[in-house]
């Protein structure tokens, strides 16, 4: 049995290889409110309890989903 991969079909290849020289990108370093924010959300995720609470409204979510389909 031959499997093709046909996953790309009529996309274009990307090489990334390839560095445009020209293109400057400013890093900024400076702590910011969504930083923060962010960094904040990131550690209420991580927190055991938390993410239980999250992970079973999301299995109640898909079965109300589900049963309406």
């Amino acid at each position: 049995m031959i499997i093709e991969d046909e996953r790309y079909g009529d996309q274009p290849d990307f090489n990334y290889d390839i560095i445009d020289e020209n293109q400057h990108v400013h890093v900024s370093h400076e702590r910011t409110s969504e930083l923060y924010e962010f960094i904040q959300t990131h550690h209420q995720i991580r927190d055991r309890q938390t993410h239980s609470q999250l992970q079973a409204d999301l299995v109640v979510h898909l079965w109300q989903k589900h049963r309406a389909n």
